[in-house]
């Protein structure tokens, strides 16, 4: 196993020279400045509930109960601050699950790793929900930020998972495979940290509680993801799926 762990010196360079400072410098920052606190303890939850296009920089002083220049002096301009507000998310998320190295030699324990790190990571808010709703918004109507946001926090976890399935499936299956596997891992997780209003409608409370918890959820997509890898029937199954597919629209 060759590839880097996700948290390298490229990435904290990366970090710097799109003006996303290091968690260490973000809160050094904080404690020097309760005034910038204050607007980022308003401006997340003000972001998350208008989106940043329907919020005005005095809206943002007001809530933080600041002088409207603040923004200016702190941040440079409102997106500056939004910019900083998903920063301070990144932050609190890297300190309490920080991003698993390439430590572990069994990639399928590796591969439980990185999956209970990337749920926890989604489930994890504040009591408010706020910083979910914030992300949801940024992948929903994306900002000027939601590239930094892609590249420089989700495309290292993103290739390190990618990196662990191609071990896992001793290279049977191609690139783009690879990809949808790993991107199928990423949209179970997704829904299982921010859909629990729909899935505590659809599931029993008994098994809600002991069936899918997080420990439970992880089990699951763990298993079943070695599941269709390693039996090697992922490409048997996609040709007669798309074989049926093709029949079906001639038949139209």
């Amino acid at each position: 196993m060759t590839k880097s762990p996700p948290k390298t010196a490229s990435t904290t360079l990366e970090q710097d020279s799109i003006g996303l400072p290091s968690a260490e410098e973000d809160h050094a920052r904080r404690r020097r400045n309760p005034t910038r606190e204050r607007l980022l303890a308003a401006a997340g939850p003000t972001f998350a509930q208008s989106g940043f296009d329907h919020v005005t920089v005095r809206e943002l002083a007001a809530q933080a109960e600041v002088n409207v220049a603040a923004v200016g002096y702190h941040f440079g301009d409102k997106l500056g601050l939004y910019r900083a507000v998903i920063e301070s998310i990144r932050s609190r998320k890297d300190r309490r699950f920080p991003t698993p190295d390439n430590a572990e030699q069994d990639p399928r324990k590796r591969l439980t790793q990185i999956v209970s790190n990337l749920l926890c990571r989604m489930a994890s808010s504040d009591e408010t929900g706020w910083e979910t709703q914030l992300l949801l918004r940024e992948i929903q109507r994306p900002t000027p930020v939601f590239e930094h946001i892609v590249r420089v926090i989700f495309r290292p976890q993103f290739e390190h998972l990618i990196e662990t399935l191609r071990e896992l499936s001793q290279s049977e299956l191609q690139a783009h495979q690879l990809e949808q596997v790993a991107l199928s891992i990423v949209g179970q997780c997704t829904y299982h940290a921010t859909g629990y209003g729909m899935i505590s409608i659809l599931i029993t409370p008994e098994n809600l509680e002991t069936k899918f918890n997080t420990n439970s959820t992880v089990v699951h997509i763990v298993a079943s993801t070695l599941a269709s890898i390693q039996s090697g029937t992922i490409q048997d199954y996609e040709q007669m799926i798309t074989e049926f597919l093709e029949a079906t629209r001639k038949n139209r």
